[in-house]
């Protein structure tokens, strides 16, 4: 399986532990980085990973080095600049998830406390062709699937369609249907105020007839951390579990 972890956005934490980026955040001593890499040790064995990284950063803080040491095979996506969005970012990984092996997307800004075997369980054993984890919400800073049968049958951004919010959680079974649906939903101009999202690209799996299907977790289960507060309301999390 190949995973790809997108960490080249911008964030509004300049602030946060001497400036250093959002993936050298720790929680507990731990790198935010580390924790991604390390949560995914329970999908298996033959994990690929592909790291998108801003291109200051690793020149920074030899966020390659970091990265490297946490995974010896893992492959640094330098991103130079600011691309129009997760979907343009994930292209960008095309030589390493354009195949046939199954492809999880992650966003590095954010952590889910759930044993991530437990989705993808549930998604091969549905046989399902895509899969996304989703939490009860209503505001419209998440992206949402509305479900049909038990299948994801339309997906939006920043739009609630149902109480279905998604996490970065987006699992393929070929990466190579993901980036003909992200390729698809490019060309359509399928974007936010002109920003392409991952979540979108599902509806040109719905178009081609495919199974899409949601495991849902408990809100509190998840951590989105784009702001400073969200960052400090997690620290409170972790302390509070001491």
């Amino acid at each position: 399986m190949n995973v790809l972890i997108l960490a080249a956005g911008h964030t509004a934490l300049q602030k946060h532990d001497e400036n250093y980026p959002l993936s050298l955040a720790e929680f507990d001593g731990v790198p935010l980085i580390q924790k991604l890499i390390e949560q995914c040790v329970s999908i298996g064995s033959k994990v690929n990973f592909i790291i998108a990284l801003r291109e200051t950063d690793v020149r920074d803080y030899y966020l390659d080095n970091i990265v490297r040491l946490l995974s010896s095979s893992a492959e640094v996506l330098k991103v130079s600049n600011n691309t129009k969005g997760a979907a343009c970012t994930a292209l960008l990984a095309v030589p390493y998830i354009d195949n046939s092996d199954e492809l999880l997307i992650l966003n590095g800004n954010e952590l889910i406390d759930i044993d991530f075997a437990l989705p993808l369980q549930n998604f091969r054993q549905r046989n399902l062709d895509a899969g996304v984890v989703s939490f009860n919400s209503i505001h419209p800073r998440y992206s949402y699937v509305k479900i049909q049968d038990e299948l994801v049958v339309e997906a939006a951004e920043k739009r609630p369609i149902s109480r279905h919010a998604t996490v970065g959680f987006y699992w393929f079974a070929r990466g190579s249907m993901f980036v003909k649906a992200a390729k698809n939903m490019i060309r359509k101009d399928a974007s936010v105020n002109g920003i392409f999202y991952i979540c979108p690209s599902l509806n040109e799996l719905v178009l081609e007839q495919y199974r899409i299907g949601i495991f849902t977790i408990a809100t509190e289960l998840y951590h989105p951390i784009k702001n400073e507060r969200q960052l400090e309301q997690l620290e409170a999390v972790i302390e509070r579990r001491k």
